[in-house]
């Protein structure tokens, strides 16, 4: 499940992409449209500032903008800097790979050969979608319908 700082990272990053070229957007801005904490979102701003992805501006006239064009920032991205992987499992992350305590041998267990596909497929889908690309909310009444 994805933590609320990636919730919230995901719709910072779309509310700067919906501005792409119109300049800085004001943090407080940001925050009050998303319904995102200010401080919590100056963290995560600043994580996606240090992986180059956004560029900030302070003062008076300051805030943020995207550091690269929106089709060049996976939803990919955008967790994987958040999280640091994909994975479900410790066991079945690809860059921040660990072994799994109280777990069988890694080449006898099930659940990983599982959890390895289910990242395998997740990167696949969430490395294939940009934010430019166009995403319609789902009315909560269909949302049990999509899985």
């Amino acid at each position: 499940m994805l933590s609320q700082k990636a919730r919230y990272a995901i719709r910072a990053m779309q509310h700067l992409s919906d501005r792409y070229g119109e300049g800085l957007v004001p943090l407080a801005d940001i925050a009050a449209a998303q319904n995102i904490p200010t401080k919590f979102l100056t963290v995560i701003l600043s994580e996606f500032s240090r992986a180059g992805l956004v560029e900030s501006q302070r003062g008076r006239d300051g805030g943020y903008r995207l550091g690269v064009p929106p089709v060049d920032i996976t939803y990919g991205d955008l967790i994987r800097t958040t999280r640091g992987s994909l994975a479900l499992v410790p066991c079945a992350s690809r860059f921040a790979h660990e072994k799994c305590r109280n777990c069988v041998d890694e080449g006898e267990c099930r659940t990983r050969a599982l959890m390895l596909q289910v990242r395998d497929q997740t990167a696949e889908l969430l490395d294939s979608v940009s934010l430019s690309d166009r995403i319609d909310p789902v009315p909560a009444s269909d949302d049990e319908h999509h899985l």
